[in-house]
Formats: structure tokens, C-alpha cells, sequence
């Protein structure tokens, strides 16, 4: 059968997009870290289910945090990039999203060894108007993507694109986000926000629909999305609504997708299985 993919997004709470209240880049180093001991109970929750994983590492972490990334790689989990800087796609020239993946990678290779081969961009901001940043991926020497979000989006999003694994005409290997077709729109429900605020029991029946028809499951989070105790920024109501909602219940959710479903990285999903 199609096996299914589990990724962790690797950032810390602080690395909120598009938002003033944010810390900028120059101050993420006076932050209070919380990144290693939310990883860890990923780490520990991981172990437990015997699953190996993909995590999507920011370079910024990778240089900050390089332990941490040795004990992820240790523990069989591959590591990908998720650019350095946490920034949008679509605001980012094309020489500057290629020096923030390379800079990336340089810091991934820094810390374990080996350089990633899988990217994801922050917020999922390959949009129609940046679908350009699919193209240096591949003359950078990536192997795959997971960058395109079939669905409506504030960051992102690319409605009416495939919504399963497929080969991208420039050879490079694509695995979009879960969705589910709500007859008047698609949603993702499978990572981030969307994971902590729906019902476990409405994502287990999602879920089973799409393993019923032999579909991937493509899932993501972060480890702020397992963290109540983290500082909250004032990012007005909306925001702080989709940033904060369900954290309390978001690992009990993690602990019944692992123990229900098989799960790989992504690096060793086959290639007979791409639609």
C-alpha cells in the first residue's frame, strides 16, 4: 500500500510569519528557546510509535541548535530544509531565495553531515505567482518539495493544484499537505493549526476515507503546536485564534495518528507511487 508521510516543521514559537508583533531575524537570539524541549516529546513520542519521520529544519536552528539536529539524525529521522530565514516565497527575489536555501543547506550540512535533498517553503508560500522557486529547487540539486498547498491559504496556496504525491514536469518530486474536498472548498486537516483545531475523531474519519481509496497521508506540525506553556504574542484576534487554539490537545491527537497509521520519511516514499 502507499505509505504515508510524517514532517515536522523545526522552528521555535517565535517564528511567526507576516506579522509585526513578530520578532525580526536580528532578534530571534534574545528569545527564550523552547524548540530542544518541545522536539524532544516529538522525539519520545516518535521513538515510542517506532516511526521514523521527516523534519523541515530551519538553517537559523541548524546553526543555533546544531545537538539538536545530530540527535534527530541519530534517532533515523531524515532532515530537510525549510529555507534559513523563515521568510515568504513570493516576497523574495529569485537570487535571494536561492542564497537562503543554499545558506540553509550549508548549515544543515554544518551540524550532521550531509545535505538535504527535500524542501518546504515557509507557510507554504509557493504560490502561482512564485512557482519559479520549483525550478532553482531542482537546479540546486533538490530531489523533492513540499511546498504546494492544493487549497485556499493566507500564505500560500495553489487551489486546483494536484492534491496527492506527483512527478512535477522539472523532475523534482512533490508531496502536497492532506486536504478534503468540502463540496464548497478543499482544506488541509492534516498539520498546524487545522490539526489542533479539529476534532480527533473528524481527523481519524478524514483520514481513514483517504486510506480507504490507497492516498498518502502527508501530515506536518511544529513543535510550538504541542507547547501551551509558550510565550503569546498580541497577533490580534484572528491570529491568536489560529495560532493558539487546541495546544493543550494537539499531542493526544499525534499519539492516535502514529499508533493508527504506518509512516515513513519522505525520502523513502517509492517511486511507483507517485500519481
Amino acid at each position: 500500500m502507499t505509505p504515508n508521510l510524517f514532517s515536522i516543521d523545526l522552528e521555535d514559537w517565535f517564528h511567526i510569519l507576516d506579522h509585526e508583533a513578530a520578532p525580526k531575524l536580528a532578534q530571534w537570539g534574545e528569545q527564550e528557546s523552547r524548540v530542544e524541549a518541545n522536539t524532544q516529546r516529538l522525539l519520545d513520542e516518535l521513538e515510542r510509535a517506532d516511526v521514523r519521520c521527516t523534519f523541515f529544519v530551519l538553517g537559523w536552528i541548524a546553526e543555533h541548535h546544531p545537538e539538536l539536529l545530530q540527535r534527530i539524525a541519530s534517532a533515523g529521522h531524515e532532515v530537510a530544509s525549510h529555507g534559513y530565514a523563515h521568510g515568504l516565497v513570493y516576497e523574495q527575489s529569485r537570487d535571494a531565495f536561492r542564497d537562503d536555501i543554499r545558506r540553509a543547506n550549508d548549515a544543515i550540512e554544518a551540524a550532521v553531515g550531509t545535505r538535504p535533498v527535500g524542501y518546504r517553503a515557509p507557510g507554504f508560500s509557493i504560490r502561482s505567482d512564485s512557482e519559479w522557486a520549483l525550478d532553482i529547487l531542482a537546479e540546486e540539486g533538490f530531489e523533492y518539495d513540499s511546498s504546494i498547498f492544493p487549497a485556499e491559504r493566507s500564505h500560500g496556496g495553489l487551489p486546483g493544484a494536484q492534491a496527492l504525491p506527483s512527478r512535477l514536469p522539472n523532475g523534482l518530486r512533490e508531496f502536497p499537505v492532506s486536504t478534503v474536498d468540502m463540496r464548497l472548498r478543499r482544506v488541509a486537516y492534516l498539520g498546524g493549526g487545522y490539526l489542533r483545531l479539529f476534532p480527533a475523531p473528524l481527523i481519524l474519519r478524514w483520514a481513514r476515507d483517504q486510506r480507504a481509496r490507497d492516498e498518502a497521508l502527508v501530515l506536518y506540525l511544529h513543535p510550538r503546536d504541542i507547547d501551551f506553556e509558550q510565550p503569546r504574542l498580541d497577533l490580534g484576534l484572528l491570529r491568536n485564534f489560529k495560532s493558539y487554539v487546541g495546544l493543550r490537545g494537539c499531542l493526544d491527537k499525534v499519539h492516535q495518528l502514529l499508533a493508527e497509521f504506518d509512516w515513513v520519511p519522505f525520502r523513502e516514499y517509492p517511486e511507483d507511487a507517485f500519481a
